[in-house]
């Protein structure tokens, strides 16, 4: 089942179709459209590592995800993505086979699709 999960996480993370597509809408859209976008997602970013703060979050640096050490919380990826909506009301990918050596200790929150509205606490 470990080497499925794998073969999973590969083939939705890599140059699929969808994010192809995206890739050549961007590559088309104007300056001032994309600044619009990336300032949004910036938004969606620093609410959460606001939200999180003193949790043992690492803050994306790009891109539309982050992680939060739970290893460092005393809980395993699967656990704390199970407990996480029970409790909070927060999706979290589990990130187990993302990683022999850590993966396991975080999971990750996605945010690119959220307004910041939903993301508030």
């Amino acid at each position: 089942m470990a080497e499925v999960a794998k073969v999973g996480i590969y083939n939705v993370v890599t140059p699929i179709g969808l994010t192809q597509t995206a890739a050549a809408v961007a590559l088309g859209t104007s300056e001032t459209d994309l600044a619009v976008a990336v300032a949004e997602w910036q938004r969606r970013r620093d609410l959460i590592v606001e939200e999180l703060r003193g949790e043992p979050l690492i803050p994306a640096a790009g891109g539309w995800s982050m992680l939060l050490d739970v290893g460092a919380m005393g809980f395993d990826s699967f656990t704390a993505s199970d407990r996480l909506p029970e409790r909070g009301k927060i999706a979290a990918t589990p990130m187990r086979y993302w990683g022999d050596v850590n993966g396991d200790r975080f999971v990750r929150f996605v945010f690119s699709n959220e307004s910041t509205t939903r993301l508030a606490g």
